[in-house]
């Protein structure tokens, strides 16, 4: 069995609800209770159906990280539920959906690839259409210094391909994560927060490969962006680098190779995909989205990796989280309440 096998180890503190499978009028009261501290829900229209939706929460140091799955329905945050909430900004990416809306007097429009930058004391009016969205709740004081009021509630294209891609590993890595990862994890993140927001940087930074923290980290984030395809090649990865082939071999020769690597990352993420209480495919779906040619191709390869085919560590893991307990709504709006 692998050394970074994490079937049987205590992770993150988390939370997870789901309205899946109850009744309509049942479904939308533990939806509004779950979201009632921090906005209002209400159907788009009176006649509209009732919203409902699914919920995973971690807490990760004194961060907290959601992802929320939401049928159609309206939030409003107003002026009491702001006095009476926590101090923190929630950095958000749309991984499919809309939202449409004002924020802060402002109007915002968030949809697919979209990363959003919204303070948990601003006013809040919109409408969410079918959404996917993973967030970061970052308390201000983690954030001193950064001129969060004047910057817009959306990033130019290029802070938010970096943060998009930021988001999504890191909330990929989450059911897996132990609970003594998790300090470093959230210092990380608010790192690459100040150096991507703090104007004092210089513009260049943007260009990549300092803020991405150097080829190998850029390296991962384009392997970990393409593991579905299955023209994957270090011919591919090296074209999106700039660098030429005998440059990426020799980056990765401590890694035993490139498509040693790019295996490796790809039982990485169906690992972490079996891991997410979240997920509902398939392992056939899921060796497909990660570039395997078929599913005995991946369990043969998961089993030998992890020591166990992937149905079998799906089971074990679900069995290990439900021992290491969940935590109840109460411990969400703690948690953010922690974050100010």
């Amino acid at each position: 069995m692998s050394a970074d096998d994490t079937t049987l180890e205590a992770g993150l503190p988390h939370f997870f609800l789901t309205t899946s499978g109850l009744p309509r009028g049942e479904a939308f009261e533990r939806w509004r209770t779950l979201l009632a501290p921090m906005y209002a829900v209400s159907p788009i229209t009176p006649s509209a159906p009732l919203p409902f939706g699914t919920n995973v929460a971690y807490q990760i140091g004194d961060l907290v990280t959601h992802r929320t799955l939401l049928s159609t329905q309206r939030l409003q945050r107003d002026r009491r539920r702001v006095e009476a909430g926590p101090d923190h900004y929630m950095v958000q990416l749309y991984r499919s959906g809309s939202f449409q809306g004002s924020v802060a007097g402002k109007p915002l429009s968030a949809s697919r690839g979209t990363v959003t930058l919204i303070g948990r004391r601003h006013l809040l009016d919109g409408l969410l259409d079918q959404a996917d969205a993973i967030g970061i709740a970052v308390p201000c004081t983690r954030l001193h210094g950064l001129p969060l009021e004047a910057h817009d509630l959306r990033f130019d294209a290029a802070r938010n391909r970096l943060l998009a891609a930021r988001i999504s590993d890191i909330y990929r890595r989450l059911p897996t994560t132990r609970a003594d990862e998790a300090p470093a994890l959230a210092d990380e993140f608010v790192a690459f927060l100040h150096r991507l927001l703090d104007a004092s940087q210089a513009p260049d930074v943007l260009d990549g490969r300092e803020l991405d923290g150097g080829l190998m980290a850029l390296a991962r984030m384009i392997v970990q962006a393409n593991l579905s395809r299955p023209d994957l090649s270090p011919e591919l990865i090296a074209g999106q680098m700039l660098v030429s082939r005998s440059t990426l071999y020799r980056l990765f020769e401590p890694e035993g190779g490139v498509m040693h690597f790019v295996q490796g990352e790809r039982l990485r993420a169906v690992r972490d995909a079996l891991a997410d209480p979240m997920e509902r495919r398939t392992i056939g779906r899921l060796a497909e989205v990660f570039g395997f040619s078929s599913i005995s191709q991946l369990s043969r390869s998961f089993r030998g990796h992890y020591g166990a085919p992937p149905q079998a560590w799906r089971g074990q893991r679900r069995v290990a989280q439900r021992i290491d307990g969940r935590g109840t709504v109460q411990h969400v709006w703690t948690w953010l309440r922690e974050t100010r």
